[in-house]
């Protein structure tokens, strides 16, 4: 079989794969920011901590010296938690890409990283190296086979069911 056969259906798969791909970390780190600030502003007297809220706390650029002094302490962090907030967002509607730098670019904020398992990650730049390649070069000499493919959004797939996993870890009870 020549790869003319199957180009434009392998260039189709990982162009399509790569943006829900995308869009699903770029998903998974707005709804850990948004409920991670949730819980720790519920009516509970027990303000709820994890690690997301941490580090979206350090994301804020809102400082001690842009508080008034009579201001409470929720009421500061909920202003930090506000600033990190929008610019977290910022980030995440000006992303266009998921290489590893994009990817900890929205996910370490909500203290999320990628698997660090080389296998992974070889087939996550795989797969954002074709995307490009097809999506910006106007003649490619070599399309990827469709096994190869399979195997690299497959790998892809691991990834983000890791990232759900410790997600959704983040808030069990």
């Amino acid at each position: 079989v020549s790869g003319a056969t199957y180009a434009l259906d392998v260039k189709a798969y990982c162009v399509l794969s790569h943006a829900a791909f995308e869009e699903f970390f770029e998903q998974v780190s707005l709804k850990v920011m948004t409920r991670s600030i949730i819980e720790w502003q519920s009516e509970d007297e027990h303000y709820r901590i994890n690690d997301a809220l941490l580090t979206l706390a350090s994301y804020s650029i809102y400082k001690f010296e842009n508080a008034n002094e009579n201001v409470a302490p929720f009421d500061y962090l909920r202003e930090v938690f506000g600033e990190s907030k929008r610019r977290l967002s910022r980030n995440v509607i000006d992303n266009h890409g998921m290489s590893p730098r994009h990817l900890t670019n929205i996910l370490l904020p909500v203290a999320l990283q990628i698997k660090q398992d080389i296998t992974l990650q070889n087939s996550l730049l795989q797969l954002v190296k074709q995307r490009g390649d097809y999506a910006h070069r106007g003649s490619i000499k070599n399309i990827l086979s469709p096994e190869d493919a399979k195997k690299y959004v497959g790998d892809c797939l691991i990834l983000c069911e890791d990232i759900r996993d410790k997600a959704n870890a983040k808030f069990l009870i």
